[in-house]
C-alpha cells in the first residue's frame, strides 16, 4: 500500500513538471492580418492598430516592414498607391488586394512606381522568400535603371524566390545595360538573381498573370529567367512586350536558367517583338513549353519569329502560328529556329509563319546531337528566299554529318529527304492536313484528315491533354493524332448499361 501511494505521488510530480515545462515553452504566435488603405484614422504606428479596416494604415512600406511568416497584408481596392522605393518581401507572408467580398481585384488595385512629377521611377518589388506571395495587383511604371555590373534586373519585380499570381504587370521597363547580355532584362519580371550577394539562387513561379506592354533594353521584354530554379510560368498572357537593344532575345520570354526545371505551360505568348532573336520566346538550358499558343510574334533581324530553341529544350502540344522572322540577314525560322544539342518538338502545329530566308516553319541550323520532331504538323508556312522548297522547314548542318534531325510521324511538304546523314524521316504525310478553317485560324482537324490517329503514342501522353484540354489519346481509337489538337468526332454518344 505504501509503495502504491509513493508511485502515485511521483506520477503527480512528473505530470506537474511536464505541465510546467509545456507552459514554459513559448508557443508560436498566431498569424496576423494587416490592412492598408489610402486614407485612415491611424496613419502612424503602433502596428498593433493596423489589424482592422477601421484603423488600417496608409503606408504600405511600414506595414510590410512588420509582417512576418504566415501573416497576410490586405490592400483595399479602388485605389492607386505610389512607391518612392521598391518594397522587399523577405518573409513568408502574403501581400494581396482586397475587393468586394474579399476577392482579389487586380484591375482596381494599382501600384504605380512613378509619382506624378518625379524625375525617376523604381522597381515595385523584390521577393526573396520561397513562400512569399504577391497576389491581385496591377503593377505599372516600374523601372530598373541599375548600372552596376552585378545589379539584378526586372522592371517591376525581381523574383529571387516566391510566387506572383493574379497580377497585371504592364508598362514597366528594364534599362540595365549589363555587358553580359544574358543577365540584363526582364521588362516585367526577372526570375533569378544577378548579384554577388545572392549568386545563382531562385525558385518559384508566376501564375494567372497578364504581362503586357513591358520593355527591356536587352533580354526578355516580358519575363527574363536568368538563374537556377525550378521556375514555373502557367496560365499567363504575355503580350505586346519588346526587347529592343543590341544582342537581345525573347520579346515575350527569355528562359535561360542554367539549371533544369523551367516549364512554361498553358500560356498565350502573342504579339511580342524582338529586335534580334526570338520574337515570342527564347528557350535555353532544358527549358520547356507545353500547351501554349505562340502567335503573331516578330524577330526583326534574326532567327526565330515565334521561338528560338537551344540545347535540350522542348516544345510540346503548342500552336506556333503567324510569327515572322523579318530581317535581311540570318532571318531563318519564321515559326521556330532550333539550334544547340537535342532540341525536341512534340505534337505541335506549326502553321502560317513567315521568314525572309529559309525555313518559314522550322529552321535547323547550327544544331548538334539528335534533334527530334515528332507527331507535328508543319504546313502553310512561307519563306521568301526559297519559296516552296524550304518554306516549311530548312535543315543545314554543313560542318558535320554525325548530327541528325529525325522527323517521325509528321505532316509536311515536301517529303523530308536524307542528305549526307543530315535528316531522316519515318512515316511522313505530305497530304493537306485538312484544318477546320485555316483562314480564320482554326487549326483543329476536320473529318477525313490524314493526321487523325496517325501519330505515335508516347508514355508522357498517359493522362495528358491536348491544346484544347481534351485527352491527348482519345478513348475510342487509343491512338494519338498528329498536331496540337485531337480530333473530336461529332454525333451522339449512347451509353448502354
Amino acid at each position: 500500500m505504501k509503495h502504491a501511494m509513493q508511485t502515485q505521488y511521483w506520477q503527480r510530480i512528473l505530470i506537474g513538471l511536464g505541465l510546467a515545462m509545456a507552459l514554459a515553452v513559448p508557443c508560436p504566435s498566431a498569424p496576423t492580418n494587416y490592412y492598408v488603405v489610402t486614407s485612415s484614422q491611424q496613419p502612424s504606428p503602433p502596428a498593433s492598430l493596423w489589424t482592422n479596416w477601421g484603423l488600417a494604415h496608409t503606408n504600405l512600406f511600414e506595414v510590410v516592414a512588420v509582417a512576418r511568416d504566415g501573416d497576410t497584408v490586405y490592400v483595399t481596392n479602388n485605389a492607386k498607391y505610389y512607391l518612392t522605393n521598391q518594397i522587399v518581401v523577405a518573409y513568408a507572408f502574403t501581400l494581396r488586394s482586397w475587393g468586394p467580398g474579399g476577392i482579389q481585384d487586380p484591375s482596381n488595385t494599382i501600384i504605380d512606381a512613378n509619382i506624378p512629377g518625379a524625375a525617376t521611377t523604381n522597381r515595385h518589388f523584390t521577393l526573396s522568400n520561397y513562400w512569399a506571395t504577391l497576389a491581385g495587383f496591377t503593377l505599372t511604371n516600374g523601372s530598373d535603371r541599375s548600372y552596376t555590373t552585378n545589379a539584378a534586373s526586372g522592371g517591376s519585380i525581381c523574383l529571387q524566390y516566391g510566387i506572383v499570381t493574379n497580377c497585371i504587370i504592364m508598362r514597366n521597363y528594364a534599362l540595365n545595360p549589363h555587358s553580359d547580355y544574358s543577365r540584363a532584362g526582364g521588362g516585367g519580371i526577372c526570375m533569378g538573381v544577378n548579384s554577388a550577394q545572392y549568386p545563382d539562387i531562385g525558385s518559384g513561379g508566376v501564375w494567372n498573370c497578364t504581362i503586357s506592354g513591358n520593355s527591356a533594353y536587352k533580354n526578355g521584354g516580358g519575363i527574363l529567367i536568368y538563374s537556377k530554379g525550378p521556375w514555373r510560368i502557367a496560365n499567363c498572357t504575355i503580350s505586346g512586350n519588346s526587347a529592343s537593344g543590341a544582342q537581345n532575345a525573347g520579346g515575350g520570354i527569355y528562359a535561360n536558367s542554367s539549371a533544369a526545371g523551367t516549364i512554361i505551360s498553358n500560356c498565350w505568348v502573342v504579339s511580342n517583338y524582338s529586335l534580334q532573336y526570338a520574337g515570342g520566346m527564347f528557350l535555353g538550358y532544358s527549358a520547356q513549353c507545353h500547351n501554349s499558343f505562340i502567335m503573331g510574334n516578330t524577330a526583326a533581324a534574326h532567327q526565330g519569329g515565334g521561338v528560338r530553341m537551344n540545347t535540350s529544350t522542348m516544345l510540346r502540344n503548342c500552336l506556333i502560328a503567324n510569327n515572322i522572322a523579318n530581317g535581311t540577314g540570318n532571318a531563318w525560322g519564321g515559326g521556330i529556329s532550333a539550334s544547340g544539342a537535342n532540341p525536341s518538338i512534340q505534337n505541335c502545329t506549326v502553321v502560317s509563319n513567315y521568314c525572309k530566308q529559309d525555313g518559314g516553319g522550322i529552321d535547323f541550323s547550327n544544331y548538334d546531337g539528335f534533334p527530334k520532331v515528332e507527331n507535328t504538323i508543319i504546313w502553310g508556312n512561307s519563306a521568301s528566299a526559297n519559296s516552296g522548297v524550304k518554306s516549311n522547314y530548312y535543315i543545314d548542318r554543313s560542318n558535320a554529318t554525325y548530327a541528325v534531325v529525325t522527323f517521325t510521324n509528321c505532316c509536311t511538304s515536301p517529303n523530308i529527304v536524307s542528305t549526307n546523314g543530315v535528316a531522316t524521316e519515318v512515316n511522313t504525310i505530305t497530304n493537306d492536313p485538312r484544318f477546320v478553317q485555316a483562314v480564320t485560324g482554326n487549326y483543329r482537324l476536320q473529318s477525313g484528315s490524314p493526321c487523325i490517329n496517325a501519330g505515335t503514342n508516347e508514355p508522357w501522353m498517359i493522362g495528358a491533354q491536348d491544346l484544347d484540354g481534351y485527352r491527348r489519346i482519345d478513348q475510342f481509337s487509343g491512338q494519338v493524332d498528329i498536331g496540337a489538337y485531337e480530333y473530336l468526332p461529332s454525333g451522339t454518344l449512347f451509353v448502354v448499361h
